[in-house]
Parts: structure tokens; C-alpha cells; sequence
């Protein structure tokens, strides 16, 4: 048998007015705010205590919440948000979090995407699993599939994403022995898609898949390097002779590659988008240097960069993009 549903908390407000109110416009305001779901709304003049707060009053089919806002100017000042003059949705939305996140989560202090210390916490760990299987030219949907199957939390994908993630396209690099939140970051990359963690009302912290949009905020894919680059890989500064004629770019990482312990990792999808190539033919004349100004000469004549990056669990790599 089913358990009952909960029923959902009654959540009384109390607007504090700060200034002297158009009382015409409070009206307009207490009419929105009952129809958002406010059951009781309260309008009087602030008082120097006065701060947006929640105090929760009872417990299950009796929780009642009574809540201090501010009415400064145009908007509600409330905990952890805002409710701008005529925002019906906004004001929605603000209840529908406390009801189905409660007191605590919702005025608890956020950090990047909007998550608690405690979920980015525990979505860091999870995106710190390595990856156990080999990407190499293996199809770009089985990679994806691959890689989320290490994490212990679920994975969603927006509409406008599903299509290019269930890409037959080969992946070139390989991403064994990365941490899964660069590498799947990488991979969705490849492809134009992006991830990020979202915490929907009422439920778990997951892992979003969508295309990208301006201003998101989503997972990098590997993190700047905060040490000295010739402590944290010091064979890229390794002299040597050599010269380069008419040599493609990819041919000259894969041979510089071999002779590495820090991984070249590429931005194959971003690389092609921007109608730039792998192949062109790149020269460097005959010299003593090292492989770090070699990889960075080759790709500058290709209209590319390198630069140093980081898993999750901190491992080096050197990035090509574009």
C-alpha cells in the first residue's frame, strides 16, 4: 500500500513595508502573494528588527512556516531571494522551494550552481571516480554510457541534448585512468553538450547533460593548475635538438606524446567547429629547445594553444585548444 502524501505546509507572510507604501500597490501585492500560495499575508511597517526570515512553527500535517519579507521599493526582499512587483512565477517558485526543500536547504549558504558546501562535496567526489574503460576510438554514446556508470547519481539530459548524445561518432582521445568529470566533460564537448549539477525541488543532487547556453554556468572540463608547471611536469621542459618539416600537427603531438608521462589530451569538437585542423603541415627549424616550446610552436602555426590542466583528484595534463 501507498503512504499518504504529505500535505503540503501552510506558509503565512508577513510584509514588512519599508518607506511609506502607495496602499493601492500593497493590495495588488497581497492579491499576488495569495495567489502564489501564500495562505495569510500581514502588511505593516518595518521595524528595526525586522530581517527576511522563516520560522517554522508544528511539525508534518501541521508544519506551518511564517515568513518576514521586506518590501523595499519594487520587490520582496525573502531568505535566499526576491520577488520583483507583479512576478507571479518567481513567487511560485520561492514557495515551491521551501515546501519542498524546507527551512534548512533553503536558507542554507549556496556556492557554484546554486548547491549547498555539502552537495558540492559530495558531487565532487562522485565526478573524482576515474574512468576504468578505454575511450579511444570508440563511439562517442558508448564513452558517455561508460563513464556515467561510475557515479551513484542520476544523470538527466534535456530534451535538445538527447540527439547529439547518442552520437555514433568516434572519440579519438583516450581518457583511461582520468577522473570522470573532466573526461565526461570532454567528451560532451566533443559533441557540443555541456553538464552541470542541479538540485530540483524536493528531490537529489544530479547531473544535468544539456547544450550549451550563454551565461551557464557547467563543468570545466579539467581545472587550471595552481603549481609551478616545471614542478608538475617536468619532462615537458626537458631539452633536446630537433626540427620539423612538413609535418602534421597531429603526428607531432602523437610523437611527443610517446615520450611523456603527463597526457596531451585534445578539444576535437571545439578544434573543428572553429574549421581549424589537426592536419596542417607545420615546420620548426633546427635548434636546441624543449618539448613544451615545440608543442606550442606546432600549434601556433595552426592557429591553436596549450595550456596546463588538472583533474578532480589533481592529475596533470596538457590541454590543446583551440
Amino acid at each position: 500500500m501507498n503512504a499518504p502524501l504529505q500535505a503540503a505546509p501552510v506558509v503565512d507572510l508577513e510584509l514588512a513595508m519599508d518607506g511609506v507604501p502607495d496602499f493601492a500597490v500593497v493590495r495588488k501585492w497581497v492579491d499576488l502573494l495569495q495567489k502564489a500560495g501564500f495562505k495569510n499575508v500581514r502588511a505593516r511597517s518595518i521595524k528595526p528588527t525586522d530581517k527576511p526570515e522563516v520560522k517554522p512553527v508544528g511539525k508534518g500535517d501541521n508544519q506551518l512556516y511564517i515568513v518576514t519579507g521586506i518590501l523595499s521599493g519594487t520587490k520582496i526582499i525573502l531568505p535566499n531571494g526576491s520577488i520583483r512587483y507583479g512576478d507571479l512565477e518567481g513567487a511560485k517558485d520561492w514557495l515551491a522551494k521551501l515546501s519542498g526543500d524546507g527551512v534548512e536547504n533553503l536558507t542554507a549558504e549556496k556556492g557554484a550552481y546554486g548547491l549547498t558546501k555539502e552537495q558540492i562535496v559530495k558531487i565532487y567526489d562522485e565526478l573524482s571516480k576515474p574512468v576504468t574503460l578505454s575511450t579511444k576510438d570508440r563511439a562517442t554514446k558508448d564513452v558517455i554510457r561508460g563513464i556515467s556508470q561510475v557515479w551513484k547519481v542520476r544523470v538527466g539530459v534535456d530534451t535538445n541534448a538527447r540527439q547529439s548524445l547518442f552520437s555514433d561518432q568516434p572519440y579519438a582521445g583516450e581518457l583511461k585512468g582520468l577522473t570522470s568529470g573532466s573526461a565526461m566533460a570532454m567528451v560532451l564537448k566533443s559533441v557540443g553538450l555541456v553538464m552541470y549539477p542541479k538540485k530540483p525541488v524536493g528531490g537529489e543532487v544530479q547531473i544535468m547533460i544539456s547544450q550549451h547556453k550563454k551565461d551557464q554556468e557547467f563543468w570545466p572540463t579539467g581545472w587550471a593548475l595552481e603549481t609551478n608547471p616545471g614542478k608538475a611536469a617536468p619532462e615537458l621542459f626537458n631539452e633536446l635538438d630537433v626540427e620539423i618539416k612538413a609535418t602534421e600537427i597531429s603526428k607531432t603531438l602523437g610523437a611527443i606524446a610517446g615520450r611523456l608521462k603527463t597526457p596531451i589530451l585534445i578539444d576535437y569538437g571545439e578544434i573543428q567547429r572553429r574549421g581549424l585542423s589537426l592536419e596542417k603541415r607545420v615546420n620548426i627549424p633546427p635548434g636546441k629547445t624543449f618539448y613544451k616550446k615545440i608543442i606550442d610552436r606546432a600549434l601556433s602555426q595552426g592557429g591553436l594553444r596549450s595550456e596546463f590542466r588538472t583533474d578532480e583528484a589533481g592529475k596533470v595534463f596538457l590541454w590543446v585548444t583551440y
